[in-house]
């Protein structure tokens, strides 16, 4: 939409202050808050969970949950206060002058309804009166500027039969149905990998220069900062403790708060070290085992393994399509006390391997022998030799915990499946392993909802480690924390392994944090091995060109 004042911002506010009432009482989530926001302009507002971030964004789009109230300040677009609008000319804000990107692609989309139907949907609500052709060209050439291949096919598949980054996509189509001059992306790359999030990252930038909208770009990942924001907004607390241009801000921050939020974000070293040898490879544990003669070595070697996801339901039946290979003939080891990290794009296989490697899901290989046993991937489950002796930790821990249990109710439950000896049934042990991992002893009466992101990730690896493991496989452990609290975790999973002569396998698609943490890399794509081995040759000396693409996609700013 075009701003009819130049001198107007498309969004401007002033003095905004945020509270929300309940049963414990009034909280102010939001002090005093001012910022505007230019036209063909992105301003990013940065800072940890709790922060206020997407409390601001919620005001501004006017769908501040039940309880919250804004208690002053104003939110003008284009001049206007939309706090003195009634209900449905704030609603008729939305889609054509405002509207929003959120992190869930997933849930973003109706998994029921093909990509044309929804975009379609949104568009006749907007323009009522535009007739069903001009419905279907406005969405085909919303899937064409967004960057969707072939849009006249897209617009009849379904949400699941895109990959994430195009999902994305089409929720930014959806957001543009109504041409507006505002738009709030909530966290809209979190969920995507480097190179996705890089893609998604240039579509919104290029749709800011074309058109001239105002991007408010919510984010905790300092890198999505320094891709695309022109200034930034750094919050702490409800509170504004910087605020600058981006280039300035990533310089010289002149807050110690922002200092530690950009020391706590991994650097890629692209080193040019000679590479280490023989080092690497996913586990992975089954149902059943048999004693081998290696009992020296590896501490599991993996020969071969693929997985394949069948036809099902009429396709089945009738015998319809083929089936596709989420992994192909994968061979890995993995050294005593290493950790080899797993990377790769989404859907490249690597939270596969884990989950077959954990008896999670079942598989096909030629040989998986771990500490001498000989193991049967193709059954799922475990077998009682091997009870616990192969851990995984998840990407999301609120989902990972019973939220009917108490923190101590989820240890020791895992506690009693696992022991296998008087002393390991003992309840000091969850009190022992919770203190060493930085929880407080308080924390044990305490349900999930009640703790933090970070401690309630601390407590999945303190059920981990409480089982006795030989193996951990830990799946994206820190993508879904703020960057500060990844730092911890991840020194916390380095605690673990040398402490204990761990062998983990780190799968992420974070190149910075699996340098961090492994010796050895296994880079994987459409569920083959593309390159493997030791960390400074992947990082440092390999020049194997998907590899390179993967070091290509992180922010300059953050290479060394």
């Amino acid at each position: 939409m075009t701003i009819e004042n130049s001198e107007i911002p498309p969004l401007d506010v002033r003095n905004l202050t945020l509270q929300h009432h309940g049963a414990s009482g009034t909280t102010t989530i939001v002090r005093d808050v001012s910022f505007v926001l230019g036209r063909g302009e992105v301003l990013g507002i940065i800072g940890e969970s709790g922060a206020g971030k997407s409390t601001i964004g919620n005001a501004v789009i006017g769908l501040l949950g039940a309880g919250f109230e804004q208690s002053s300040g104003t939110v003008r677009v284009n001049g206007t206060a939309i706090e003195t609008l009634t209900a449905s000319k704030r609603h008729a804000l939305r889609g054509r002058t405002i509207a929003s990107i959120f992190q869930d692609h997933t849930s973003s989309l109706d998994p029921l309804m093909t990509v044309g139907a929804q975009l379609s949907e949104t568009i006749s609500t907007i323009f009522p009166d535009l007739p069903g052709t001009g419905v279907r060209q406005r969405a085909l050439e919303l899937l064409q500027r967004v960057g969707i291949p072939d849009p006249n096919g897209r617009y009849h598949s379904y949400p699941h039969q895109l990959s994430g980054g195009q999902r994305q996509r089409v929720v930014i189509a959806i957001a543009l149905a109504g041409s507006p001059s505002i738009i709030v992306a909530d966290e809209p790359t979190s969920a995507l990998d480097a190179t996705v999030q890089k893609q998604i990252l240039r579509v919104l930038r290029g749709l800011v220069e074309e058109t001239g909208l105002s991007l408010l770009l919510i984010t905790h990942d300092m890198s999505v900062i320094a891709e695309i924001a022109d200034s930034v907004l750094v919050m702490k607390d409800g509170e504004v403790i910087e605020h600058n241009a981006t280039a300035a801000l990533l310089d010289n921050p002149q807050n110690a708060y922002t200092r530690s939020l950009l020391s706590a974000v991994p650097r890629l070293r692209l080193s040019h070290e000679a590479p280490a040898i023989g080092q690497g490879g996913p586990d992975e544990e089954a149902a059943q085992c048999d004693e081998a003669s290696e009992a020296d070595g590896p501490v599991l070697v993996v020969e071969n393994l693929s997985k394949t996801f069948g036809n099902h339901g009429l396709q089945a039946l009738f015998g319809i399509g083929s089936a596709t290979f989420a992994l192909r003939n994968v061979s890995l080891q993995l050294r005593r006390g290493g950790v080899l990290g797993i990377v790769g794009e989404s859907g490249s296989g690597k939270s596969t391997i884990g989950r077959i490697l954990a008896g999670l899901e079942t598989g096909s290989a030629d040989k998986v022998v771990m500490n001498g046993r000989v193991c049967d991937v193709g059954s799922r489950g475990r077998s009682g030799g091997l009870l616990g002796r192969i851990q995984m930790v998840f990407q999301d821990p609120a989902s990972s915990l019973n939220p009917r249990l108490t923190v101590a109710e989820t240890l020791m439950e895992c506690v009693r499946f696992t022991a296998r000896t008087e002393h390991d049934r003992h309840p000091s042990r969850v009190t022992e392993t919770v203190e060493r991992l930085g929880l407080s002893k308080v924390l044990l009466t305490r349900y999930p909802h009640q703790l933090s992101g970070g401690q309630k990730q601390r407590v999945c690896i303190a059920r981990a480690l409480l089982a006795g493991p030989e193996i951990m496989i830990a799946d994206e452990p820190t993508s879904a924390l703020d960057v500060s609290v990844q730092a911890e975790i991840l020194a916390l999973l380095k605690q673990a392994v040398s402490e204990r002569n761990l062998s983990m396998i780190f799968i992420s698609h974070d190149l910075a944090v699996v340098q961090d943490i492994c010796d050895a890399v296994c880079v994987m794509k459409d569920g083959r091995i593309e390159d493997y081995g030791a960390s400074d040759f992947i990082f440092g000396r390999s020049d194997n060109p998907y590899t390179r693409h993967l070091i290509n996609a992180r922010p300059k700013i953050f290479t060394l």
